[in-house]
């Protein structure tokens, strides 16, 4: 069982990869158009949040498959993808 959960893991990783690679992207792009406008930035929740269920239902498939390890590994991408919908602190020299 381990073996199956280990090929899991290492054949989710690139769509773990692009789906925490998508986030940071709209993240980083939204930070840098706030940046211009002097306005505190506020991060893109519909991206985000559709990039977090996308890996949220890979994690319930894995689940359902009886591949408990692979599914428990998804928390890493959401758990990082989480983090990106924290809005940032306005910047103490500003």
């Amino acid at each position: 069982m381990r073996g199956r959960n280990i090929i899991a893991v290492l054949g989710l990783l690139p769509v773990n990869i692009l789906a925490v690679g998508y986030g940071w992207l709209a993240a980083g792009m939204t930070g840098w158009a706030a940046s211009y406008d002097d306005e505190p930035y506020e991060p893109p929740l519909a991206e985000l949040g559709t990039t977090c269920g996308v890996v949220a239902a890979v994690g319930v498939v894995l689940w359902l498959v009886r591949l408990r390890g692979a599914a428990v590994f998804q928390v890493v991408p959401l758990l990082i993808l989480a983090m990106l919908m924290l809005p940032s602190e306005p910047h103490p020299m500003a």
